[in-house]
């Protein structure tokens, strides 16, 4: 059989190739990644447990590790009676309460003395979809669009 003779020349590759190529190699890498992670992640939690047990069981640190949980449960649960009974306490106090009141009814002739108009005008501008109130306006009184 013949030898076959392979020429490699980079200049006859056009940009479009390099870049598909290159894109391609990088695709497979991601997938690749992708796929392992499983395994590697397998891996080191067997590592990880294996130094939980060197770590704390071998060495005695479990009962200290016992005591450090039964120290944190302590503390939340003591947490937790505060927060209980400040919410008990709250009920008690407020819960019962109705503060909701609505308020009164205001009546033409309270809006009339409030804007300086008379009961007949804020009755119009009641009646009106949209008024335009300038700031400073020589009368006071608003104007229409």
């Amino acid at each position: 059989m013949p030898e076959v003779e392979i020429i490699d020349n980079p200049k006859l590759r056009s940009v479009f190739r390099d870049i598909g190529e290159w894109g391609f190699t990088t695709f497979m890498w991601a997938l690749w990644v992708y796929l392992f992670l499983p395994v590697l992640n397998l891996i080191l939690w067997l590592l990880g447990a294996h130094f939980f047990f060197v770590e704390i069981v071998k060495k005695g640190g479990f009962s200290e590790m016992v005591e450090l949980v039964k120290r944190l449960g302590l503390a939340v649960v003591v947490v937790f009676v505060i927060l209980r009974l400040w919410g008990y306490y709250n009920y008690v106090k407020f819960g019962k309460k109705d503060r909701r009141r609505s308020s009164q009814e205001t009546h033409l002739e309270d809006l009339a003395q409030h804007f300086s108009l008379s009961a007949e005008e804020v009755q119009a501008l009641q009646q009106k979809k949209e008024i335009f109130w300038p700031l400073h306006h020589e009368s006071g009184a608003p104007s229409e669009y």
